[in-house]
């Protein structure tokens, strides 16, 4: 019951609360109409916030290791404020003020709550690293079902709204421009109460790896080390390649040669995505604690990412594709941290952790535009979807030259 109350449920709490910042597809839209900015515009406040997510990750993680109840306080502030800053942003039509929100303040405080919960679980259970890992992490990803749910898919609020927001004695009559208050405060009260539950167990077991072998740790020493730069790697191409896809798959699916206005199907796959990536992250986190070489389940995601982009040249399946993608895609975030642990041990694992999740920062920033790029330059989905093509043969190329990347990697990866 301890570690139920100790780790469990505020790992639950704050994870599925940050994992909002996924919905942002939900409402790009709604807010480039509403400011009078372009879509392009609008959406590089979400690239900015996965940047700033893969920051935080990498540069908390002192604080993190040192004082579990901090950071989840700090991060708690940041995230919050950013929803308010959001709104702010909104309400004045200030693009500049929606990527201080959105981009920067929730960006860096969900990186610092994504990481607080994580070396936590595996203290609390040593014996199925990746699982305990995996829990917060699907939390996260079920985070945009969660958010979708309450805010896109079910219509109560303004009528007419496209975004569905709830009204509590005419405080939320004004759709988009309120939804990001209603956020704040739905999120308030889970999230203050999991940062004064969250602890470590007093008796932490430290093991030490293959990897840096002492309780000194340097990032110097870290950077210098293979293992590191192509778990990073694996990382960077993985999130770029999802990146590519999730933020953009409402318009893709809009388009008229895939599913054109058929709203409820498109609303649905996209809740539901958020689902199959909590489902992928817990399904191959509890895979790949049987399998004798842990990291062999990288080479699995890898496999059937490239395998169902191949499949979605028929523009018809781009919807399954995205199901499958979001699991892949959420399945290398839960046991990328158990893979880690193997090799560097537990002691810095908060620092390492974090480190390598500056790929996703990057990734952030990268895999969206890259794909509005490509997108525009044969055609764009608003054009007609002529852009598709280009994109799906890119992530096809990108996940077939990381397969190839773990298979360097697993030469150096010890036994699970």
């Amino acid at each position: 019951m301890k570690r139920f109350i100790r780790a469990v449920l505020p790992a639950f709490l704050l994870a599925v609360s940050v994992g909002q910042i996924y919905a942002f597809t939900n409402f790009s839209t709604e807010i480039a109409q509403h400011i009078g900015e372009t879509q392009k515009n609008v959406q590089f406040a979400f690239s900015l916030g996965i940047f700033f997510l893969g920051m935080g990750a990498a540069f908390f993680g002192k604080i993190v290791e040192k004082n579990i109840r901090l950071s989840t306080i700090i991060g708690t502030t940041l995230f919050l404020s950013g929803l308010l800053v959001t709104e702010a942003g909104i309400h004045m039509k200030s693009l500049a003020m929606i990527y201080l929100g959105y981009g920067f303040l929730i960006g860096l405080g969900t990186g610092v709550i994504y990481i607080s919960p994580v070396k936590t679980m595996m203290l609390w259970f040593p014996e199925h690293k990746a699982i305990a890992a995996a829990l917060p992490i699907i939390s996260f990803g079920l985070g945009s079902t969660l958010s979708t749910i309450l805010f896109s898919g079910i219509h109560w609020g303004t009528p007419g709204s496209s975004v569905a927001v709830f009204q509590l004695r005419g405080f939320m009559d004004y759709g988009i421009t309120n939804v990001f208050h209603a956020y704040a405060i739905f999120y308030a009260v889970p999230m203050v109460i999991a940062c004064f539950l969250l602890k470590k167990p007093k008796i932490q077991v430290q093991s030490f790896g293959h990897g840096i072998p002492s309780l000194e740790f340097s990032y110097m020493q870290l950077f210098g080390n293979r293992f590191f730069w192509q778990s990073w790697l694996f990382m960077f191409l993985n999130i770029s390649a999802g990146l590519c896809l999730i933020p953009l798959a409402k318009q893709m699916m809009s388009s008229p040669d895939v599913y054109g206005d058929n709203v409820k199907l498109i609303t649905w796959i996209v809740a539901l995505s958020g689902l199959m990536n909590g489902g992928g992250r817990f399904l191959f986190a509890w895979w790949s604690d049987r399998l004798a070489k842990r990291i062999n389940i990288l080479l699995i995601i890898l496999a059937i990412s490239a395998g169902i982009m191949l499949a979605s040249y028929l523009p018809v399946l781009i919807g399954l594709a995205l199901l499958v993608i979001n699991a892949c895609y959420g399945a290398g975030f839960s046991v990328i941290p158990a893979i880690l642990a193997d090799h560097f041990g537990m002691t810095n694992i908060s620092k390492i952790h974090g480190a390598v999740l500056s790929a996703w920062g990057f990734a952030g920033l990268a895999g969206n535009q890259v794909a509005m790029a490509v997108s525009k330059a044969f055609g764009g989905y608003e054009e007609g979807g002529h852009g598709y093509v280009a994109v799906v043969t890119l992530l096809v190329v990108v996940y077939s030259f990381n397969f190839l990347n773990v298979l360097l990697l697993r030469k150096s990866a010890p036994e699970s």
